[in-house]
């Protein structure tokens, strides 16, 4: 009698301290998905026990972004590759592969243009945007958003503490933006391309024009933050915005539909009230390190699963799955 696959018990997401955590959210807002190891993980936002995993890199997957059709998923890895596959089947049919980077992938982008075939990437040895099969310039270490309307606009955020803003495509150089006083970690452009915010070490966010990259005003005061933001998440009208940062060791965010996730250090997915988001009402916990041991306990008759990973948790998981 041959096995089915009933379900998948999905992992954390594989965090590392300072380091953010892309959380990419499934344009139709029905999954949101993240990577850890060699994976990548796609869950349903409304009920996460309902998990995917893709697993056909050979080497960590760093990134993974939904394409704006939603039908496609790219995902880089540490050796500079990005594979783009099927989110309709199955199987996940690979559509393309290429490698344009000498080191690891860091984001990927696309304007949502009929073609919509750029992406862009980022690695750790000097390099900097290119689309695929195209060699890219030395720019230093950087993030970069795409504005998703017309006129296209690429806002580019460095460790140089500087921002670059570009017209295009093809994308051309128009000015440098100076002012955060430490590494920009993030930049986003809002879902109507009408704004985009930067957010740095230096726990500042600064507000720009989506088409001419002129200097709005700054959020949250003098600081947004205490600590550094590592993310930055627009709600859908492009009114409001959520950010992720060191001072409550919050490394990801993510805002789709009327949720409001965030990733902790520990990897553990919050979901937080939309009119508090002081309130967690929701916390998805799990592994996110490998599992070394595993064992089935009946108790009244209800099987439970338990497991131990290399950090040392053991988790308890009840399941209707099997008798």
């Amino acid at each position: 009698m041959p096995y089915e696959l009933k379900h998948v018990f999905a992992s954390l997401p594989q965090m590392e301290r300072g380091v953010a955590k892309v959380i990419g959210g499934d344009p139709k807002g029905n999954n949101f998905l993240y990577t850890n190891g060699k994976c990548v993980i796609i869950r349903n936002i409304e009920n996460p026990a309902i998990a995917d995993i893709y697993t056909e890199h050979a080497h960590t997957v760093t990134v993974a972004k939904y394409a704006p059709s939603g039908y496609y998923i790219a995902s880089g890895d540490a050796s500079g590759r990005i594979r783009i596959w099927d989110t309709t089947q199955k199987e996940h049919l690979l559509k393309y592969e290429y490698t344009p980077l000498s080191g690891k992938v860091k984001t990927l982008h696309g304007p949502r243009t009929a073609r919509g075939s750029l992406l862009l990437g980022t690695d750790e040895r000097n390099s900097g945007p290119c689309s695929c099969g195209t060699p890219a310039p030395q720019l230093g270490n950087f993030r970069v958003d795409i504005k998703q309307t017309r006129p296209y606009r690429l806002a580019l955020a460095s460790d140089d503490t500087c921002g670059s803003f570009f017209e295009g495509p093809p994308f051309k150089f128009k000015f440098t933006m100076r002012e955060h006083s430490q590494f920009v970690n993030c930049v986003r452009f809002s879902p109507d391309g009408n704004r985009f915010v930067t957010a740095g070490a230096d726990g500042q966010m600064f507000l720009y024009d989506g088409k001419d990259g002129n200097l709005i005003s700054t959020l949250g005061g003098e600081k947004a933050h205490k600590g550094g933001i590592y993310a930055i998440s627009w709600s859908p009208d492009s009114s409001q915005l959520i950010s992720a940062s060191g001072d409550k060791t919050q490394l990801g965010c993510l805002w789709q539909n009327e949720h409001l996730l965030t990733i902790s250090l520990s990897g553990y997915i919050n979901y937080l009230d939309k009119n508090n988001p002081d309130r967690t009402i929701r916390t998805v916990k799990g592994h996110s390190k490998s599992i070394q041991c595993v064992t089935v306990h009946k108790k009244d008759g209800r099987p439970h699963i338990y497991s131990g990973s290399h950090d040392g948790h053991i988790n308890i998981l009840f399941t209707l799955y099997g008798q």
